[in-house]
């Protein structure tokens, strides 16, 4: 174990420049935070410092909480956001869970729910399609567009947007998730869905915009006047096929925490190593869990002088590390 301790150790101080997790030292991990690797999967939860790992022959989970004090307008804030590396594999490929129900997904519910009941090792908010596809009273659908959105090859929603025109949030542009583990960025009607399936599409997320395609930053996002405002936001890319980085950043109360622009998430993924990347949906569905405990959370709220976490209704999520036992369909 104390080799483990090692390695989590060198990993810290080798963090790029400008990066800094909060301080761990040897006696703030203990043995119940890290189980010997004779007793199953190496697990490491250290909520004070900041660090989780998991560690099994088919995936491999490094999370790490940065906590940096950043200057807006002459006024200090905080900017806290979790950075996940993850490198999964064809026996723990990346995945979905969604409620049940005539359209999977389209029911919100809390998603400590869906991680209660499916417990993934890893899970965060996604493209909140199941949102979109509400309908009101009279039978019409709350959004017009609702994006091109694949799960497990079953096309769930394909009404999406003309690229051609000015767009509005969310502009619903795609990630596609291939069979082999890789992941491919597209503006929103690159492709039909039937397409997409032709392609090997697995799942098709949509949201927006791309913040990274073939290595290179959308030029959108770069644009000063491009939503041009911090905000929760949450995003997931790739390195390579089966290596993903996935980042949730907080930022409500707007007061105390400073969220992040659409640029500066570019630049982590491509700092990160990511060839493709997609921004998810923001503001309070920024979600992550590790082991079936909330890490991180797009708002905050205070309850008996208390900071809990703000959890908006959700009805699907991302995951990594499904058990065996969850249901297939639903996967």
């Amino acid at each position: 174990m104390k080799k483990r301790i090692a390695a989590l150790l060198l990993a810290v101080l080798l963090l790029p420049a400008g990066m800094h997790a909060e301080e761990v030292t040897e006696e703030t991990i203990t043995e119940e935070e890290v189980l010997p690797a004779e007793s199953g999967p190496l697990l490491t939860e250290d909520e004070e410092n900041g660090i989780w790992r998991y560690e099994s022959p088919e995936l491999r989970i490094e999370i790490t909480r940065y906590n940096e004090t950043v200057k807006i307008k002459k006024k200090n804030y905080q900017r806290i956001y979790c950075v996940a590396e993850i490198w999964a594999s064809e026996a723990s490929p990346l995945g979905f869970v969604m409620t049940e129900g005539k359209i999977p997904g389209r029911k919100q519910v809390s998603p400590e729910l869906l991680t209660d009941k499916y417990q993934p090792v890893f899970a965060m908010s996604d493209d909140m399609y199941g949102l979109r596809l509400r309908k009101l009273d009279d039978g019409r659908y709350k959004y017009d567009y609702h994006g091109t959105v694949i799960r497990y090859g079953e096309i769930l929603a394909r009404k999406t947007r003309n690229s051609a025109k000015k767009r509005q949030w969310p502009n619903l542009d795609t990630m596609a998730v291939f069979g082999d583990g890789s992941v491919k960025t597209f503006v929103c009607d690159a492709h039909t869905p039937e397409e997409y399936l032709e392609m090997g599409a697995v799942h098709v997320m949509a949201f927006g915009p791309w913040l990274l395609s073939g290595g290179e930053i959308n030029p959108d996002v770069l644009d000063p006047n491009y939503y041009p405002y911090n905000e929760p936001r949450a995003a997931i890319g790739m390195v390579e096929p089966y290596h993903y980085v996935a980042i949730a950043a907080q930022g409500r109360p707007d007061g105390k925490y400073a969220g992040v622009h659409l640029d500066w998430m570019a630049e982590k993924m491509k700092e990160m190593g990511c060839t493709e990347a997609l921004n998810l949906d923001g503001g309070a569905t920024v979600t992550m869990f590790f082991n079936g405990k909330v890490i991180l959370t797009g708002q905050v709220k205070t309850v008996k002088k208390q900071t809990v976490p703000d959890l908006r209704s959700q009805g699907s999520l991302i995951v990594f590390g499904l058990p065996e036992s969850a249901p297939a369909a639903e996967k």
